[in-house]
């Protein structure tokens, strides 16, 4: 059989300085355990909840009312029925007026980040970002050779202040931050959801320093008992802050559909740089027709009902096993809970000791942009189904418990 001649070393001779600064590693592509695990890892929604007859239902009205245009190339901005849905859905819940020119469907929120970083970044320019953070965010700006500046959080999300002083520290050396990137609402991985002072103040900050916030929203409508604060987007009117939102968590993440806003300006340069024709102009409408039957709202307020009765019985199993081993703070929305851990028993090895009792958790390490990682992990409790979560917190309780049991004996 013939030697390879595409082998590593002949690929780093041809690859672009951005797939060198990625590495060889595929993103989110792990092959499924093929253990009878209870993973507690992925962001994922619920399964049973998936809404097959919701789409079913508005695919068969696209066929019957828009099949022409439904199959066919849509343009760059994305489907308008769906555009033009948001648009009106989002003047409701934003209270702000939002126009169809300031929205762009894209195919899902990582691609909106990465056509916002497209748009925006050069090498060696400057992003801030909160941290912990979702690892796959901060790998797109890294991959387009920008510098990231970590801000800490506590227990109420960014800390505005910490924020100032690395603005005025880029504006001393005569420089500036392009943006700054953060989830606002149910934070990933902390699940914490920033109070209304310190998102006014985020603005005001973001007008002082002339940047932009990046807002990213994925789990924004996945509340609980009450809504959030207003979001950055509408604090800023529209004008400092793009959010990017995601029908991932709230209808499926198979549909790949995601939906950027900002100011309109803005907008159309990020459309500018794509090259990819729009996302699906089928799926988009689709989705349009769900929002405007109301069966998204509907199918979201059951959602909450959902995700509230798991995070209960998370907590209920928290308790009983794991309480003497860690702490954490309920979130008020969203799918993750971030447990705190004793640096005598270090997550790194509670996740090792988990996955040998088949439970699958996130260290903490991966969510932090400079490296200071806090000795955390994270549980999502939005996927596994309810009748393993109380299980799944015994092992993880008897997996902490061995950890601590060990380091009491050296």
């Amino acid at each position: 059989m013939a030697e390879t001649y595409w082998d590593a070393n002949h690929l780093e001779e041809v690859v672009s300085q951005r797939a060198k600064i990625l590495g060889p590693t595929v993103w989110a592509a792990a092959a499924p355990d093929p253990r009878p695990v209870i993973s507690f890892a992925g962001g994922l929604p619920d399964i049973p909840s998936l809404p097959g007859e919701i789409l079913v239902k508005a695919a068969r009205w696209v066929v019957d009312n828009d099949a022409k245009e439904a199959l066919e190339y849509n343009g760059t901005f994305g489907p308008r029925p769906l555009r033009q849905a948001l648009a009106e859905r989002s003047s409701r819940l934003e209270g702000i007026p939002v126009s169809m020119d300031q929205v762009m469907v894209v195919s899902g929120s990582a691609h909106g980040i990465g056509i916002m970083a497209e748009t925006l970044l050069d090498p060696g320019d400057t992003v801030l970002v909160e941290s912990p953070n979702f690892p796959g965010s901060m790998r797109t700006i890294r991959s387009f050779g920008a510098e990231q500046v970590a801000v800490p959080m506590d227990d109420l999300g960014l800390r505005v202040d910490r924020l100032e002083e690395e603005l005025q520290k880029l504006a001393d050396a005569g420089k500036r931050a392009k943006f700054i990137y953060c989830i606002p609402t149910h934070q990933n991985p902390a699940g914490c959801t920033l109070p209304l002072d310190r998102r006014e103040r985020m603005v005001e900050l973001a007008r002082q320093y002339n940047t932009l916030i990046l807002e990213d929203d994925a789990y924004g409508e996945l509340w609980f008992d009450n809504p959030p604060p207003p979001s950055l987007f509408a604090l800023s009117g529209g004008d400092h802050a793009v959010k990017i939102s995601s029908f991932s968590k709230v209808l499926a993440t198979g549909l790949r559909l995601g939906w950027t806003m900002g100011p309109s300006a803005l907008v159309s340069r990020m459309a500018a740089v794509r090259f990819d024709m729009g996302s699906s102009s089928f799926l988009g409408r689709v989705v349009g027709q769900a929002i405007r039957s109301g069966d998204m709202d509907r199918h979201i307020e059951n959602l909450r009902g959902i995700y509230k009765r798991k995070l209960d019985r998370m907590e209920d199993g928290l308790r009983r096993y794991c309480a003497p081993y860690c702490t954490w703070h309920r979130p008020e929305g969203g799918f993750f809970l971030w447990l705190e851990l004793p640096a005598g028993i270090p997550s790194r090895d509670v996740q090792a000791a988990a996955n040998e009792k088949g439970v699958i958790i996130g260290q903490g390490a991966q969510f932090f942009a400079d490296g200071r990682a806090t000795n955390h992990v994270r549980l999502a409790f939005s996927y596994v189904p309810m009748e393993e979560i109380e299980e799944g917190c015994h092992r993880l309780g008897e997996a902490m418990a061995e950890v601590a049991a060990r380091a009491a004996s050296k």
